[in-house]
């Protein structure tokens, strides 16, 4: 059977697998470089005299989400003492939490370039790095992060990532495999080398793999939309679809699921369900013009212009690329329906 499948944007899929490690590397940060809050110290402004001082009203700060308040005390401190790495490294970390990494990244390269770099600020460091899309510089952190320390699963698991990403197949499955066999239990690394084994074609170990994941952590939704897509690859739809069964409309909104579950409804030839399962989605979340436009794309396809229409004005209000012109297709569409009735 021919797959024709109605346009969509470039997959979201890798961006999601990549999401998954970048969030857990962002979470290692250098917790044996923080001292404890010092308990009567108060969340103010005021710079406090020493170091030890600082790093503890920086950590009450943050503890209560005072960033600004953080940020103030650090600039400050770091005037006084320019060559404390742990101030660099503290004052990355807020400026990750607030959302600006390219001034983390910067601070994240200050930290390393003032003391003795180690293999926590290494990882953060990547991970920042990948944030901003500097794949190299983002090797070349994990890279060192893994040479110092041989034991930690992590390293190998991001550098596989970056490899993945760059294109750099063979190695990836090296550091992938070495992961593993630091830590078995780790579902993450179990899903990219059944990522890197269907990119690889190589769809029976992929499902292997993929299994080993999802055994692993049943929960999650990326698995089994990986799960799903393998199994899609192999023309097994149904198969797929059945992977998939269970989630709410708010998970099918989630990156790869709603794609997913419609391109095996196309192979089935069912596109009125994949129209529904988009315009449930759009009805819980309106303003995604993206799956607006589907919802709308799909309709179409079934042969159902006027239950389209609400969906195409709804991608046309959000200026989704190609909203307009698929709203006046289906509106002489819906004319031309109505008009022979």
């Amino acid at each position: 059977m021919t797959e024709k499948i109605a346009p969509v944007k470039k997959p979201l899929w890798p961006v999601a697998l990549m999401l998954v490690f970048v969030a857990g590397a962002i979470a290692v940060m250098v917790q044996t470089l923080r001292p404890a809050p010092a308990p009567a110290q108060e969340s103010g402004t005021a710079a406090p005299g020493s170091l030890d001082a600082v790093l503890n009203a920086v950590t009450a700060l943050k503890r209560d989400a005072q960033f600004a308040k953080a940020e103030t005390v650090l600039q400050e401190a770091i005037s006084r003492f320019p060559d404390e790495q742990r101030l660099y490294v503290e004052y990355a970390e807020t400026l990750v939490a607030t959302q600006r990494p390219q001034d983390a990244y910067a601070n994240y390269e200050r930290a390393l370039a003032t003391g003795t770099p180690t293999h926590p600020i290494q990882l953060a460091a990547g991970s920042v790095a990948c944030m901003l899309g500097k794949l190299d510089r983002a090797e070349e952190h994990f890279a060192a992060a893994q040479q110092l320390d041989k034991t930690d699963w992590k390293a190998p698991l991001f550098l596989a990532q970056v490899q993945i990403k760059r294109g750099d197949s063979a190695q990836a499955q090296k550091n992938l495999l070495l992961s593993i066999n630091l830590k078995p239990e780790a579902a993450t690394a179990w899903g990219s080398l059944a990522d890197l084994e269907l990119r690889e074609n190589k769809p029976e170990l992929a499902a292997q793999h993929a299994a080993k994941a999802r055994e692993l952590e049943p929960a999650s939704t990326v698995w089994r939309v990986l799960e799903a897509r393998i199994l899609k690859r192999n023309n097994q739809p149904e198969q797929a679809l059945a992977a998939l069964i269970g989630l709410d409309a708010t998970q099918r909104l989630e990156p790869g699921v709603l794609q997913t579950m419609a391109e095996c409804l196309g192979m089935l030839s069912r596109p009125a369900e994949a129209a529904k399962l988009y315009a449930e989605a759009s009805d819980v979340q309106p303003s995604r013009g993206d799956v607006a436009l589907q919802a709308a794309l799909w309709w179409e396809r079934a042969g159902q212009p006027v239950a389209g229409l609400p969906y195409a004005q709804r991608a046309s209000d959000a200026a989704e690329l190609q909203g307009d012109e698929v709203l006046e297709r289906l509106r002489k569409a819906a004319e031309q329906s109505l008009g022979g009735k």
